[in-house]
């Protein structure tokens, strides 16, 4: 089993497909299974993500099962989420504020967040303590 990755800026799950200039660029993918580059210091090692994928992988191989690379993703994609959705999953996020933040991401480029940064103009939340419990993803 390699090792995982969390991406600093939207929270995803990546593991390293392959590298290049000694190490500072590398290909990932991440639990849907798009590819794209990053650089080395764009990611950081996911201890907790790694060690359960192992712990399924026993459990998967037991059951005669594919192993699985990724763990079960509990984390809600903000970008795909509808405001009740947000609302039932953050705790302390109402149905006015989750229509904020959905007001917010339509007025972005793309019509998407790109970093869990972005989230912090909502001031009614308090995003520290949502992001560091890893409730949400972009």
């Amino acid at each position: 089993m390699q090792q995982l990755f969390r991406h600093k800026k939207t929270g995803a799950t990546l593991k390293v497909v392959s590298e290049w200039d000694d190490g500072d660029w590398r290909m990932v993918q991440d639990a849907d299974g798009r590819l794209f580059t990053c650089w080395r210091e764009e990611i950081e090692p996911d201890e907790k993500a790694t060690k359960k994928v192992k712990s399924l992988q026993v459990r998967d191989r037991a059951k005669k099962d594919e192993p699985r690379e990724f763990p079960p993703e509990t984390r809600l994609n903000i970008n795909t989420a509808t405001p009740q959705m947000i609302a039932d999953h953050v705790r302390g996020v109402g149905i006015k504020t989750a229509k904020k933040i959905k007001d917010l991401q339509m007025s972005l480029s793309g019509e998407k967040f790109s970093t869990l940064e972005q989230l912090r103009q909502i001031k009614q939340v308090d995003w520290d303590s949502v992001i560091s419990a890893d409730l949400i993803r972009i």
